[in-house]
């Protein structure tokens, strides 16, 4: 166990790049930067990261016991039961919990007869159809009032009917009112315009039904619209059609400049329970760099203080000059931890 005001030097530390050697003192379970120090009580070998976020998962379909040893710290569950989300949420958040932290849109928002309405893997609860508009501002602040702090919408004119652009200029508008961005579901032909046309923040897979033109992709960049990419889903490792729309989609929206967010759609067929290396490794494919890779799932966050969760990957970044296929591998070796547990992680890891 660490204890309160012992002093931790990491090898390297990751807060939009790389700092190398850097102290920490044990404060309140948190770590804070010590500027000043005399010696170090505990050198961990190897690279603390804040953070590493799955920015798609249903957790109602895995079991999450697992995630944060395999080093997601934290998680966007983009659509479940509500009252079943809030609970985990609620759960994340008790101290000494060993789930990562838990962010939630609640229910899928969508039209009447709209998926994932009558999916069998998608309980009755899970969506709430809104026949127009009006319904829309009610619908938002059910899902905030149980903590969703991202709204799912599903736009999949694929497997039916679709929120009209004006339901879902409401659900937009609801969103913004209540402080909370907009996540979108597209597919099938048309539907990012869509999307795009009501203003959503965040299109929760990288579009792999229709192929994006250059206007769309320069919207996508100018919006700032962030785009999670989901690759992995389409094949788990055999790459299918999709999978080639998907990633040719990617690498267009990355060279414009658009934000990437690493994101998996956990729940969505036998994917890894945690960092997901076959992910990562498609991030790289698509032309992220190095930085650009573990900025999709790190962040640029500059934290006061990391805690009480974090991430400690064995080793040291590669050079950038080295690739990020080779990144994205030493990336997939993370473990998430507490401060707590910190050092038993280090010496229970593989070397």
């Amino acid at each position: 166990m660490i204890d309160e005001g012992q002093v931790i030097v990491f090898e390297d530390y990751w807060i939009g790049s790389f700092r190398g050697p850097t102290a920490f003192v044990v404060r309140d379970g948190l770590l804070q930067r010590a500027e000043q120090y005399a010696s170090p009580d505990l050198v961990i070998p190897g690279t603390l990261f804040p953070r590493l976020t799955d920015h798609h998962v249903h957790l109602g379909l895995v079991d999450p016991s697992g995630l944060l040893a395999a080093g997601v710290t934290s998680v966007v569950d983009l659509g479940w039961i509500p009252a079943e989300s809030s609970r985990l949420r609620r759960d994340a958040a008790f101290p000494g919990s060993t789930l990562p932290e838990v962010h939630i849109a609640g229910a899928f928002l969508t039209c009447v007869g709209g998926y994932p309405k009558g999916r069998d893997w998608a309980p009755d609860d899970a969506v709430v159809e809104l026949s127009g508009p009006r319904q829309a501002e009610a619908a938002v602040l059910a899902q905030v009032a149980l903590g969703a702090s991202v709204i799912k919408v599903t736009l999949s004119s694929d497997d039916g009917p679709v929120p009209s652009p004006e339901l879902l200029e409401a659900i937009v508008s609801s969103a913004r009112a209540s402080g909370v961005p907009v996540a979108a579901h597209v597919q099938g032909e048309g539907m990012t315009a869509r999307a795009l046309d009501a203003g959503v923040n965040v299109l929760a897979h990288t579009p792999f039904s229709e192929r994006l033109d250059s206007d769309l992709i320069a919207r996508i960049s100018r919006a700032r619209t962030a785009v999670v990419s989901t690759l992995d889903i389409h094949g788990w490792g055999t790459p299918s059609e999709a999978f080639e729309i998907a990633s040719e989609n990617l690498r267009h929206i990355a060279a414009a400049g658009g934000r990437v967010l690493y994101g998996t759609d956990l729940g969505n067929g036998p994917l890894p329970v945690g960092v997901n290396e076959r992910e990562l490794l498609a991030l790289a494919a698509v032309g992220l760099d190095r930085d650009a890779l573990i900025a999709s799932i790190a962040g640029h966050e500059h934290p006061e203080a990391i805690g009480p969760r974090l991430a400690w990957v064995p080793g040291l970044p590669l050079d950038s000059s080295e690739g990020a296929a080779e990144t994205a591998s030493w990336i997939a070796t993370a473990r998430g931890t507490t401060v707590d547990y910190l050092e038993e992680t280090v010496e229970g890891s593989p070397s």
